[in-house]
């Protein structure tokens, strides 16, 4: 598990919660809400991780029995810029997604679930010309795409509620939640 961090910027803990798939699905998994969403963000059809999906993201979700949630959270420290708070966020993305692929590869028949769209190759993925996916190993779709709802999900299962970045300014803390399907 990732253990609680400093940084001259921010601390950073680890919140987790074990959820049943069926229970999820019914709570906070809206796919067409969320595809609304995806089609207004310019990674939509231009990233291999985001939708359009070939497959039924509801049929993906029922492969599995449960969700294993883990959110980093990180609490700026006074006089914290947004520009760093985010360098931060990006930093933590990579520690908990290397840590849940490991997680992933201890564990047969399981499915990390990102954050966000895949960054891996940022701009220059190949989906947009046709070409598959360069780092399929490593590409996973997030949450999101897959119609869950990340702010109901981390007030529910996780009980803290999510703070957003308004007007440019940074909010107490921001969190950022990936999980682990499993197949129990």
């Amino acid at each position: 598990m990732l253990e609680r961090t400093e940084s001259d910027v921010y601390t950073a803990e680890t919140l987790e919660a074990a959820v049943p798939v069926a229970e999820y699905v019914a709570e906070c998994v809206d796919v067409p809400k969320f595809l609304v969403y995806c089609r207004e963000c310019r990674c939509y059809g231009n990233r291999w991780a985001c939708p359009p999906f070939d497959f039924d993201p509801l049929e993906l979700w029922r492969q599995y029995q449960t969700l294993q949630l883990y959110s980093r959270v990180l609490t700026a420290k006074p006089g914290a810029t947004l520009d760093a708070m985010l360098k931060g966020l990006g930093h933590e993305k990579d520690l908990l997604f290397d840590y849940l692929m490991q997680l992933e590869a201890a564990t047969p028949g399981s499915l990390v679930v990102s954050a966000g769209s895949c960054y891996i190759c940022g701009d220059n993925c190949t989906r947009p010309s046709g070409q598959p996916c360069r780092f399929p190993a490593r590409v996973r779709h997030s949450i999101e795409s897959l119609g869950g709802d990340v702010n109901k999900t981390v007030e529910k299962y996780l009980h803290k509620p999510m703070l957003w970045i308004k007007d440019g300014q940074v909010p107490e803390y921001l969190t950022l939640t990936i999980g682990l399907l499993r197949r129990d």
